[in-house]
This record gives structure tokens, sequence and C-alpha cells, in this order.
């Protein structure tokens, strides 16, 4: 009894090397440990491959789990570069059966794709023997992964002849027809017809053929690139991102018309295809040995050409027309180094707009919904933006532009800053009404400036705005409404509440007056929602308000800011280093752009300070060298918001933290390291759970929502551990 890993461990298949007769069920078993347990999967795989009598085990057993696989590619390309298929089935003695026997996986594609392989290299009777006697158990293989399996295989057993005369042209276009249909399977097809493709040309007989044949080969490059999100094999797409820029530089050749520049273009290709041999050599797949015959056949066209230019070109040419050569950046990133330093377009203070501003679709989209739904009504309903500091309320109110009506004028204003020295609701009006002035002269509206004396006290100025409202809405074209764009929204209530500031609470109905004037539409942004003002503030927008709160990234969006900034970023990221970006800022956009901004930094820092030999892409160790504590530490301005606003002062929240600090808790376990009574704690949790800080995993256990938080709160004991929290 018990899970299939544990069930197949003590199985007798695995236990005696030596066992001929068949065990009932050891098919499913097996394709119920690669479903549960892929890791245990695979050893228990190579263990039954051992064994001549005990393979059907495996043919079966994965056939059964690929059927079942919503991802049969990603299941299979998952194991590919395992180290225990690169095992021999059994020891060899010398180097001569080390060229001789076959590794395990040529045995286990051989069970994929139904075809009989002798792990001896050679004719051996008792394999062959084995192969008959139990291939009735074998039942019928993976209609769509094993024609790809029998040319992975000839390229394991073939290897020599592959690199010598190609792959066999029909079982290449058998394993392409048959994978297409799957998921992935596009992004597979392609990356084994492009190096056949840019082979099979290099080896054509007419010289100029095969120089444009090779040229055609980048543009094929950059529409697989475009299939995937995700790639399967990323290595396999770096390696053909290497024949797509090899490509560029042919086509490059092909279209210079100085034979100088034809020479340099050759000349780079030839570099790029040495880098390139050396990168492919060590892709742990069977394609590596698809890709290298393409390199070697490229290799040998590139020579070809340019010893028919000759060298004596290059010597001739001045340094100006030298630096005329350096084309766009190239794709690949194992190149010792790129042409010029990698931008950096990663901002991590103002507001982000254009390309950088990511992953708010949906709040603009739910903005532009409730403007649509009141079509009806003279003004819409008010919007409330609510969430941390540095969560991206500002840019998204800088990014209205996208959505409002056309003809319409939307007005940023900040309202802390408006405030700050305005010695009453008079003077903030006129602040107000300035800001909305410039904003209508910048797009062309007849609107004169304030005049000061409009403005001498509040029931003056009261008059004055509404009457500015409307007639900046009178000359908007039809259709166009006013979008009054207010960052900071709750420095109204801080300014009415303050018994030492002039501002009374007639401030409230005044604002309510506004988002009822025709034509006019209000976006307020802050860090609560309306509920949790004072009542006065309520009930002066109550019924005519819509609560939106502004968290985390998803981590689509995440990843797109973190890869692809702006359309044409040229900078590659190692999929973990994305991976562990999101999981540690959990889609915090001002976390993400500050380490991207660190990263990008480090790699030309290493590139072209250091003039370090490494490879162009962010890599996992580049984010541990900059992901440091020191980092983390010094990182205060999302961290230190959060705690100033929203938790100092309050004993049992800065408590919780404290003791999230080392690590996840159950309500129990809270209470125990907090002291904190049943209906305090949960209260607490409550409200930092509504301030998108803590969260409830599904075993029970709370833990605080960004990772990095942890560290910086083990970084600042001062704050949640002198109420016990942090050890």
């Amino acid at each position: 009894p018990g899970p299939a890993s544990r069930r197949l461990a003590r199985h007798p298949a695995l236990g005696d090397e030596l066992a001929v007769l068949p065990f009932p069920g050891l098919d499913r078993l097996l394709a119920e440990a690669l479903a549960q347990e892929p890791d245990f999967g695979l050893w228990a795989t190579r263990q039954l491959l051992r064994n001549p009598f005990q393979r059907w085990a495996v043919a079966r057993g994965w056939a059964r789990f690929l059927a079942a696989a919503p991802d049969p590619l990603g299941s299979l390309y998952r194991a590919l570069p395992d180290p225990l298929l690169q095992e021999f089935p059994s020891e060899p003695l010398d180097e001569e059966d080390r060229r001789r026997l076959l590794p395990v996986l040529a045995l286990w594609l051989g069970e994929l794709a139904a075809v009989f392989v002798d792990p001896t290299g050679g004719y051996s009777l008792s394999e062959r023997l084995a192969w008959a006697a139990v291939r009735p158990l074998r039942g019928r293989p993976h209609p769509r992964i094993a024609p790809l399996a029998r040319f992975l295989l000839h390229l394991v057993q073939k290897e020599e002849r592959v690199l010598e005369q190609g792959p066999d042209p029909d079982l290449l276009e058998e394993a392409v027809r048959a994978v297409r249909a799957l998921p992935h399977g596009e992004e597979v097809a392609l990356s084994l017809e492009l190096p056949a493709r840019f082979g099979q040309a290099a080896q054509m007989e007419d010289a100029r053929g095969r120089m444009q044949a090779m040229a055609s080969l980048w543009q094929e490059v950059d529409r697989m690139e475009a299939l995937e999100k995700r790639p399967l094999r990323p290595q396999i797409l770096e390696g053909l991102r290497g024949l797509g820029d090899v490509s560029r530089e042919i086509a490059r050749f092909l279209q210079a018309t100085s034979p100088a520049d034809q020479a340099a273009a050759l000349n780079r290709a030839t570099g790029m295809l040495a880098e390139l041999e050396t990168f492919v050599e060590a892709i742990p797949l069977p394609e590596r040995v698809l890709l290298l015959w393409a390199v070697r056949r490229g290799q040998e066209a590139v020579a070809e050409a340019a010893g028919r230019l000759g060298s004596r070109m290059l010597r001739e040419m001045d340094p100006a027309a030298r630096r005329a050569l350096v084309g766009e950046r190239y794709r690949a990133t194992f190149w010792p180094r790129p042409l010029e330093p990698f931008p950096c377009p990663y901002q991590a203070g103002p507001p982000v707009e254009g390309s950088l501003f990511v992953g708010r679709e949906d709040l603009l989209n739910r903005i532009l919904e409730i403007w649509n739904k009141q079509t009806d009504r003279p003004n819409p309903d008010s919007i409330i933006l609510y969430g941390h500091r540095r969560m991206g309320k500002t840019s998204i109110l800088r990014n209205l532009t996208k959505i409002v009506p056309a003809g319409s004028l939307p007005v940023y204003i900040n309202l802390q800053g408006q405030a700050a020295y305005a010695e009453g609701a008079h003077h903030l009006f006129q602040n107000l009404a300035q800001e909305i002035a410039w904003a209508a002269q910048d797009r062309g509206l007849a609107i004169p400036d304030p005049a000061p004396e409009d403005y001498r006290d509040r029931n003056s100025a009261a008059l004055a705005f509404r009457r500015l409202l409307r007639q900046v809405v009178r000359e908007l074209p039809e259709g166009g409404i006013l979008v009054l764009a207010l960052d900071e929204f709750e420095v109204v209530d801080v300014l009415v509440r303050d018994p030492e500031k002039p501002f009374g609470r007639e401030l409230y109905d005044f604002l309510r007056e506004i988002s009822l004037q025709p034509g006019v539409a209000l976006v307020l942004a802050g860090l609560h929602t309306l509920d949790e003002m004072s009542w006065d503030y309520q009930a002066a927008f109550f019924g005519s308000y819509v609560n939106l709160p502004v968290s985390y990234l998803p981590p689509e969006a995440a990843e797109r800011l973190i890869t692809r900034p702006t359309p044409d970023f040229p900078l590659n990221y190692h999929p973990e280093v994305v991976s562990r970006i999101v999981q540690e800022t959990h889609g915090q956009p001002l976390l993400i752009q500050r380490i991207c901004m660190e990263l990008v930094h480090h790699l030309n820092r290493e590139l072209f300070d250091l003039d370090k030999d490494r490879e162009a892409r962010v890599l996992p160790e580049d984010l541990e060298a900059v992901l440091t504590d020191d980092f983390v530490r010094q990182e205060t301005r999302y961290f230190e918001g959060i705690w100033n606003d929203q938790i100092q002062g309050r004993r049992a929240e800065e408590a919780i933290l404290g003791a999230l600090a080392a690590g996840p808790m159950t309500k129990q376990e809270l209470a125990r390291a907090t002291g904190l009574s049943s209906d305090a704690l949960q209260e607490a949790l409550k409200y930092l759970r509504t301030r998108d800080l803590v969260a409830q995993d599904p075993s029970g256990r709370w833990d605080l929502l960004v990772p990095l938080m942890r560290r910086w709160l083990r970084l600042h004991p001062e704050l949640g551990g002198k109420h016990g929290g942090v050890r």
C-alpha cells in the first residue's frame, strides 16, 4: 500500500536484475510513479532498462504515462538531459567498451520508438532473443512520440554518420510531421527542420545559391521565437539563435557591394561559427549532433566563400569603414561579449509610461468598463485606486490617456504636493485650477490662467473653480470628458482632521460636488479605500465611488516586465533567474525594476569593465551576486513605506510580521509566538491580509506574500523583533 514510488521501490523487478518472468501491473505502477514523482520514475526506468526481460514495462509504462500527460513533449524533454540516462547499462571494462557500448538513453529511446537496440553496440544473440521473447508485452507506443524517438535514437546511434552525411531525411520528416499537433510541437518541429535546412543549404553545389539559402534562415528563427513564451529547450533555441545570427552576417555579405564589406561579414561569420560550435558541443540533448552537423557544414561554406575574397581586403580597410560595419546587436547570448553595453530601460523611481507600463491592462479595462456602463449619465462614478506605496498607482494615473474617450483631457494632480504650501482651501483650489489650466493650454484650449483675485477666499475660490471646470468641458470636443487624476487623495482627510490646518469639513462636500459636475470624472489614488477614511469623507462620496485595489503584478506580467521592458530589449535572462525574481518579489513592480537595474549594471561591468570571458546573458550566479543582504538592507523605499504607513504603532501587526520573518506558521503557532489572544490575532491577520502583506496557504499556514520582506525584517530586528518575532 501507499504511493506508487514506495510500492515500486520495493518491487522485485527492481530488486532482482536477473528476473526473467514478467510482473503483471509493473507498467501501470511505473506510469503512476512517473506522474507522481518524475525523478524516482526516471530512476526506476533506468533500473528496469538494465534487465532485457523487464524493458517491456518501460515501453508500456511510458506509453501509458505520455498518453495521459497534458504535455508529452515537456515530459520527454524533462527526462532527456538527465545524467541517469547517460550511464551504461553495464559497467564498461576498458576504453574500447566505452566507445562500443550504448548508454541507457539509447535503450530508453528504443523502447519509446518500439525499435530493438543492442546495448553492446554489435549483434548480441541473447539481447535479440530477450527482445523477441517479451515483444508481445510491449503494446503500442505513443503514436506521436514514437517517430520523434526514432529520429533521436538515430542521432544517438549514428552520430558519426550524421556528422559526416547529415540526418536521415525520412526519419526527420516523420518526426516533424508527428509532433506538430502536440503542445510545443511547432517549436520542436522547427528546431529539427531549421538546422537540417541550414546544413543542406551549406552543401549545395552552386556557391551563390548556397549562400542565399543560408542567408534566409534568420527569418525562420525569428518566427520560431514568437511561438512560445517559455521554450521547451532553451539551449536548442540558443543554438538556433546563433545560426540565425550567422545567417544575418551571410545576408550582410550578400547585400554588400564593397569587397572589404563582404570580407568583414564573412570574417565575423567565421568567428561566430567557431564560438557556436563550442556552445553546441556542450548541449546535453541528442539534437546536439544535428546542430553540430549544421555548424560544421556552415563553417566549410563560409570558409570557402572567405577564401575567394581573401584576407587582403580586410587589411586594406580604413578604420572608418570598419566602424561602419558594426551591425545590429546579435540575438544569441553565448558570444564572448556583445558589441556595446546593454541598455537599462528599468526605472525604480519615477512613474513609468510607455512600454515599461505592463500588467495593468485589467485595471485600465475595469476603469473603462465603469465609464462605459454610465453613458446615460452626465458623469461617471468616482474611482478609488488603493494599495501600497510604490505599487504603481501613480503610473496608472499617468497612463489613463490610453483609455479615456476620444477628445478627453486627463489632468494628473498630486494632492500632497499641491496642499503642502496651501494656506487654506482657497489656495488649494487655486493650485488645482492652475494645473488644469496648464493641461488645457498644452492641448491648445483657450483657457486662461486662474486670476488670484478670484481665489481670495473659500467662497469665491469654489465659485471660480466650478466656473473653470464648466469652461474646460465646453471647450472639449463632443464626447470628451475632463478626467481629474488626483494622487495621494487621503491628504484631504489628513488636512481636515488636523486642528492646526485651516481646512474645514466643507472641503469634503466640495469634492463631492466636483465629482458630480457634468463631463467631469474623478480617479483618486491613495493608500486606503474610501471605507477606511473618516465618516465625513465617506458620506461625501457614498454611492458614487468604486474601490479598485492595485496589487502585485500577475506572474505573466511580471515575466514580461523582466524580459521585455521595451519591445527591442536585447538582453536575455536565464529562465531560473526570471522565475526566482517573480517568486522573491511576488510581482511587486518596484522591486522587480530595482533588481533588474542592478542585474544590467552588474552584467555590463563584468563584460566591459572587468573584461570577463563569460556568457552575455543574466545567469543565476548574477542574481546571487546582486541579491545580497546589503541590497535588501538598502532597498528601504518599499518596505519602509509599508511599515511606516500601515504597520508602525500597531503592536499586534508588528508582532505577527516579526514572527513570520522566521518562516510560515499556523494560527496556533502565531498565537504562541506573539502572545496575542485569538480575537486580537484574527483582527490583525485580517488587517494584514486586506493590505496584501500575508496570505494563508492550502495547508493553513500563514506567510508573508513577498519573500524578500522576510529577509528585510531579519536584517532590521529593531522592527518586528522588539515584539518577540525575529530571532
